[in-house]
């Protein structure tokens, strides 16, 4: 069955490991069809009384219902066991995929889209190997010993009544054609459907705050028309295969009526042939009228395995690199958490150099460095211009610049999310190129801590746990209270075992930043990457957050995103970034006494925090908005 579609085919290597179950499905088919045809002999002799006696007749009846009931129980419950075990191993295969994609790749496609591919098409899937697979044997076994017995007993018979049979086979097959197109356009669509679906209800906040109901309801309404235009193309071809099911039923019994009464009449078959026909013609029939079904459903369920497998087929993410970790003489220069008087000496150290226009931090000691770097999404379209900085190790450095300007993804590319071209510049981190980089391994050394949290449906203790596995309580409780979470959980009904809803629906925004922090402190790793973590909060929220913020900067190398003063304020260097390309670089207070980019970014914030000084606080919502329209200024 698998050898006229490849899809197919794969689908069996994950089939395979579970042939007890399948031989146990075919085996019981099997005695089924053995059952159909015994008792069909049977029926023969009785008509023409030659069969023992009635009572036996009734015994043989009784003892194949009694063989026939457990092997159709057999039959189908064999069938569900594999195919619910392969498809479980090929949705774990799936989701294994879903995380090994490039970042890339994921952000292409809709989440939905993911989602639809793996529960539709496996559930399409599994349907089909419950309800038809035991057929692929049972059907072909009882039409060839049904045609078999009917051939011994009048061939002549046997060819009237299934003369149309080829004919009808051929419209099928030409019919059933187009089923795999449509089904896989129609998976297509209902995967886009999902989609939309999915991210509108992720987004409802968004949705109903810019009153954008309407606009989706339509965008959802014109993708389920297509939806339901081809879900109905498919079932007109399933209706319009059907008739030829139904006529390839219909005219052989009545041939057999017709023609078999005049054999009757001239001598050459007998009543009990003639009842052995009724009888055995529909073992014939049904595989014959089945077949427009079972070609079609096969066709249906290889467009679902093309989908899942295209799947499988997208290039991973790049698993090779042979650095995993820093060398020990250099990680206990570059990964050392160093105390307060070695950082300070070398900020001032650095700072001295930032004076004399010189590198911020040398070769050997910098935790990132940009060199000429280029890159551009797509072609075309560059993002970022010829990047050249440093970072030291205990240094922190501020992104500044306009949104666009590229801040998020120099992030992106030090994680390794996305990577530059063979000759578009280079990347290191902790003295190693990144192409030489394991990326794993890589982002071992890196904690990042974004504009929205990312927080997970389980506990607030799992979603802090995610930082370090092997974490115990202890050591989640300390990364709380560094992070000023502490006292807020606790506050909480069931305090660090509260079961946190999707995106952790319930908390506030300064909250789920905090949990977000203690994630990022329990890992503690060497380079902190910070991307806006304060841009979308409340003034007390922004503040208890830069608070626990203080804390996770505290003897590590941060490079961030700066969005509000009292960051950039922090920061040893700032660079500023316009339209891709560094304008300017060097301290706060170095940059203020210049007249450039940075110094009417800083007086444009500036006032703007004046106005709501002057007035009172602003709306979250309102500060939000404002912060929108600066778009990441600082």
């Amino acid at each position: 069955m698998f050898r006229s579609n490849s899809a197919l085919r794969r689908l069996a290597c994950y089939v395979r490991p579970y042939n007890l179950w399948v031989f146990i499905t075919v085996f019981a088919s099997l005695c089924l069809a053995a059952i159909d045809i015994i008792l069909g002999k049977a029926i023969e002799q009785m008509a023409q009384g030659t069969f023992s006696s009635t009572q036996n007749m009734i015994y043989l009846v009784v003892g194949m219902i009694l063989i026939g009931m457990p092997c159709k129980f057999v039959m189908r419950y064999a069938s569900a066991q594999f195919s619910v075990s392969a498809l479980r191993d090929l949705r774990g295969d799936l989701v294994h995929k879903f995380c090994n994609l490039p970042i890339s790749s994921v952000e292409r496609k809709f989440t939905g889209n993911l989602v639809s591919r793996l529960t539709n098409n496996t559930a399409m899937l599994q349907n089909f190997f419950i309800q038809q697979f035991a057929n692929l044997f049972y059907l072909p076994l009882v039409f060839t010993a049904s045609l078999t017995l009917l051939l011994m007993t009048s061939w002549k018979l046997v060819l009237a009544s299934l003369a149309l049979m080829p004919v009808g086979m051929a419209i099928t097959t030409l019919m059933s054609r187009p089923v795999e197109k449509y089904s896989e356009q129609l998976q297509e669509r209902v995967a886009h459907l999902n989609a939309v679906a999915q991210d509108a209800i992720g987004g409802i906040p968004i949705v109903k705050a810019f009153n954008m109901q309407a606009v989706l309801l339509k965008k959802y309404v014109v993708i389920m028309e297509e939806v339901v235009k081809r879900g109905l193309g498919l079932e007109k071809r399933y209706a319009s295969i059907a008739p030829v099911g139904v006529m390839m039923l219909a005219t052989p019994i009545i041939l057999v009526i017709v023609y078999g009464g005049y054999l009757i009449q001239i001598g050459e078959l007998n009543a009990g042939g003639i009842v052995l026909f009724l009888y055995l013609i529909s073992f014939i029939l049904q595989p014959v009228a089945m077949l427009p079904t079972i070609i079609s459903q096969m066709k249906e369920a290889g467009g679902a395995a093309k989908h899942l497998f295209e799947v499988l087929d997208w290039p991973d993410e790049r698993q090779d690199g042979k650095i995993t970790s820093v060398d020990q003489d250099r990680g206990d220069k570059v990964l050392r958490l160093e105390d307060d008087a070695d950082r300070e000496a070398k900020q001032t150290s650095q700072a001295s150099a930032s004076e004399a226009g010189e590198a911020e931090s040398e070769d050997d000691a910098a935790v990132v460095s940009f060199e000429h770097l280029t890159f551009c999404y797509n072609e075309g379209n560059t993002v970022l211009r010829d990047i050249n900085f440093q970072v030291g190790q205990g240094e922190m450095v501020a992104i500044v610049g306009a949104s666009g300007g590229g801040k998020s993804t120099i992030f992106k590319l030090l994680c390794g999310f996305n990577e530059p071209g063979e000759h578009a510049g280079a990347i290191q981190l902790f003295g190693k190129s990144l192409t030489d980089w394991n990326l794993t391994s890589l982002r071992r050394h890196i904690s990042m801590v974004s504009q929205e949290p990312s927080l997970f449906p389980v506990t607030i203790a799992e979603n802090i746990g995610y930082g370090r596995l092997e974490a115990t309580r202890e050591e989640i409780v300390e990364a709380a209270k560094a992070a000023y979470a502490h006292d807020f959980i606790v506050q909480l009904p069931e305090g660090y075992e509260t079961l946190l809803s999707e995106r952790g629906g319930g908390l506030s925004g300064g909250q789920k930043q905090r949990i977000s922090i203690a994630r990022a402190l329990l890992k503690n790793a060497p380079l902190l990457l910070l991307d806006e973590p304060t841009s979308a909060l409340d003034s007390q929220s922004e503040a208890q957050v830069q608070i626990a913020m203080n804390t996770a900067m505290h003897n590590r190398t941060v490079l961030v995103i700066a969005h509000r003063l009292s960051t950039v304020r922090q920061a040893n260097r700032i660079i500023v970034l316009d339209q891709g390309s560094i304008v300017e670089s060097g301290t706060h207070e170095e940059l203020l006494s210049r007249d450039g980019e940075y110094r009417k970014l800083y007086l444009k914030n500036f006032e703007e925090e004046q106005h709501t000084a002057e007035n009172g606080h602003s709306m979250p919502g309102e500060r939000s908005v404002k912060r929108d329209l600066q778009a990441g200024v600082l």
